[in-house]
């Protein structure tokens, strides 16, 4: 993952190539180079000139629920079919794709304190599998259910969701988290769990004491984290991930996040969908708000959509960058200059999305010739 000043690095190549043969990249450099390569004779070209070409976004946060959305109403909610979930779920990730956004953490619950219903729930998903989008799922434990801790059930409920890989994560609330034991956290570590901590605040002691205790992979906070919690988020092996839209409707903002970043502190962004709160998942967008809200550079929040998001979803070894012999999920933007993304606000610039070196979206209808 990127910190500090490698935040702002995002290794720019003018009239660049990429190489990509069975779905990874092999090479990468000026476009005079790769064609004069022996392997590159009988590669197929993609022309993107006047075009930015980058890593798709990874979006660490989508959140889905059994329940219905009923926006600004009142109305209490209604609990869904579990076919309609999967298929309005099935729809989020098409239009997650068009946007730009190749790989994603679902973090789902069903939202009835029922464990049977959560595990429904986590199976749908799976049936989806990574088309159209890679998925990460991760399963949201509401509060009620940290009662569970007090018998075997929570223990093998985690046990179970991860032998038969419905989750790779399960998040937990601050006030939730502190109240489980130490035997849930072995064992998530024993079955290789990752824990997401969602944290809205509560002071440095509490948030320290809640990393050293569930060993977090990412702690969810709002933008106004004070510098004494920035101070610990920017000492700790977690990735904190701020979800800028989110936010958009309230009073928040400042230089929290980017005190953090400017510190050392490991920073990822998130669209934070939610059907109810924050029904937009367009990550083109997230990465113009942390500009223009958050403060951090343009190039600060991309490596935090891309890179940064993808370890924050465990898969930063895999995708997030344009490396050798990382996967070849690539976008590319019908735009001159990557800092137009913040100017050009409310757009979206996709006209091409490769997945694992295939096109899956195509706008631009550019020609594949023979090199």
């Amino acid at each position: 993952m990127r910190r500090g000043a490698a935040l702002n690095d995002l290794g720019i190549l003018t009239d660049g190539s990429v190489l990509i043969r069975d779905g990874r990249i092999i090479s990468v450099g000026s476009a005079r180079r790769i064609e004069n390569l022996k392997e590159a004779r009988d590669a197929i070209e993609i022309s993107a000139e006047g075009s930015v070409v980058m890593p798709g976004f990874v979006d660490p946060g989508l959140h889905l629920t059994l329940q219905h959305a009923n926006g600004t109403s009142g109305l209490p909610a209604k609990r869904r079919k579990l076919a309609d979930f999967s298929d309005e779920s099935l729809s989020l990730m098409r239009a997650c794709l068009q946007h730009g956004t190749l790989n994603a953490q679902i973090k789902a619950c069903a939202g009835t304190g029922d464990l049977r219903s959560e595990f429904a729930v986590l199976r749908q998903l799976a049936g989806i599998g990574n088309n159209p989008v890679g998925m990460v799922r991760s399963w949201r434990v509401a509060s009620q259910l940290a009662a569970y801790d007090t018998s075997a059930d929570f223990q093998e409920f985690l046990k179970a969701l991860a032998n038969r890989k419905l989750a790779q994560s399960f998040e937990v609330t601050a006030d939730c988290g502190d109240l489980l034991s130490q035997r849930v956290w072995n064992a998530a570590a024993e079955r290789k769990l990752g824990v997401n901590l969602l944290w809205p605040g509560g002071g440095p002691a509490l948030l320290e004491h809640l990393l050293r205790r569930a060993r977090a992979d990412t702690v969810w906070c709002p933008s106004s984290v004070t510098p004494e919690e920035g101070a610990v988020l920017s000492a700790s092996t977690a990735i904190a991930v701020f979800s800028p839209g989110g936010e958009l409707l309230h009073e928040s903002g400042g230089d929290g996040v980017r005190r953090v970043a400017d510190s050392g502190g490991a920073v990822a962004l998130s669209s934070g969908y939610d059907a109810h709160d924050t029904p937009s998942f367009n990550m083109q967008m997230v990465v113009a708000l942390a500009v223009l809200r958050l403060h951090l550079t343009i190039e600060q929040a991309i490596t935090a959509a891309t890179v940064n998001a993808a370890y924050a979803i465990r898969r930063g070894d895999e995708i997030g960058s344009i490396e050798c012999g990382k996967r070849a999920d690539l976008i590319v933007l019908s735009i001159p200059d990557y800092r137009e993304i913040p100017r050009r606000f409310g757009i979206n610039h996709v006209g091409m999305a490769m997945r694992d070196g295939n096109i899956v979206f195509n706008r631009i209808r550019s020609r594949a010739s023979a090199s």
